[in-house]
């Protein structure tokens, strides 16, 4: 127990690179939040023909570009906020306008993959409709 403490009074005192530890913890925290509304999507087209299924993952990754610049912002967030906030017991009105848009900037990224999942879905469907693709 005593290693844990020394190991967090380490992390909160060498900011020099203790940042790494916070990037690893937000990128845990947005796969976290972005499975919460991606998993139930993904199961389901899963159920699909497999061709659709690639097809449809396929057009996400072209579209999911959005999703991924929030969270490189929440993360140049995260770094940004642990540099420049000296003291961890008191937060001044700025440091918690940042964590609020960092935790904005996560739900945004989480909810802009969803998005981007449920338009490749519509763009694979309407192919199909139109029957521009023979699967």
């Amino acid at each position: 127990m005593n290693e844990l403490r020394e190991l967090y009074e380490m992390i909160l005192t060498q900011r020099t690179w203790s940042w790494a530890i916070l990037g690893i913890l937000d990128l845990l925290l947005f796969l976290t939040v972005r499975s919460l509304y991606f998993r139930p999507l993904v199961k389901r087209a899963k159920t699909l023909n497999s061709k659709w299924y690639h097809e449809i993952k396929k057009a996400y990754l072209r579209r999911s570009l959005g999703g991924w610049l929030l969270f490189v912002v929440s993360l140049l967030l995260v770094v940004f906020t642990w540099q420049k906030t000296a003291n961890l017991t008191t937060f001044t009105l700025c440091e918690a306008g940042l964590v609020t848009l960092i935790v904005m900037m996560l739900l945004f990224a989480a909810m802009s993959h969803t998005t981007a999942f449920g338009t490749a879905l519509i763009h694979v469907l309407k192919q199909l409709e139109n029957n521009q693709m023979t699967l």
